[in-house]
């Protein structure tokens, strides 16, 4: 099962240990092929509530600042074919994401009347950056972090993001053509 299958990628290619899962609770989503994998894992696993709405935001906001910013809000149904080429984009985007792709975290969140006023950290990091800098992760694991940053040129992925972005709106397009015959 596909499910199955990219959770072990996932654990696969992680620098640190996996320690808890939160998925989406959506049709798409097989709820108990993930929890029998994390359980056979030693992985928590933590589920939604059914018919409360707001209980699985955190695992949907992502989807705006990744998914929906990369590959946009239109329905792709192009089949299996589709599927490899989509995975082949977040390979390469996570690669230019978590080693590239700087990020200010909020430090506080204070409500002020109807509004919330954040405060962030001054400098900018890379999820890469602060990987190395935490204490907490081996130094065989930094060392292997960095000898995969420095074959890495955020150019080169940039390029080829664009290029596979237009074989999925190309295998799209033929999709949904296919369809309509």
């Amino acid at each position: 099962m596909a499910t199955k299958d990219n959770m072990v990628v996932v654990k696969n290619r992680l620098p640190f240990p996996w320690l808890m899962g939160h998925p989406d609770t959506g049709c798409e989503f097989i709820n108990w092929v993930a929890k029998d994998w994390f359980d056979n894992n030693g992985i928590k696993y933590t589920r939604s509530e059914p018919y409360r709405k707001n209980d699985n935001m955190c695992v949907e906001e992502r989807n705006g600042h990744v998914v929906r910013k990369y590959l946009g809000w239109s329905r792709i149904d192009a089949g299996r074919k589709i599927v490899v080429v989509i995975n082949q984009y977040y390979e390469t985007l996570d690669l230019y994401l978590n080693h590239f792709h700087t990020v200010k975290r909020t430090l506080t969140k204070e409500r002020a009347g109807s509004k919330y006023i954040r405060t962030f950290e001054k400098k900018a990091r890379t999820p890469y950056q602060r990987l190395m800098s935490n204490e907490s992760i081996t130094q065989e694991t930094k060392d292997k972090m960095s000898k995969e940053h420095k074959l890495l040129n955020p150019l080169l992925l940039k390029e080829k993001l664009d290029k596979i972005h237009k074989e999925i709106f190309k295998l799209q397009k033929i999709g949904n053509q296919s369809t309509k015959i």
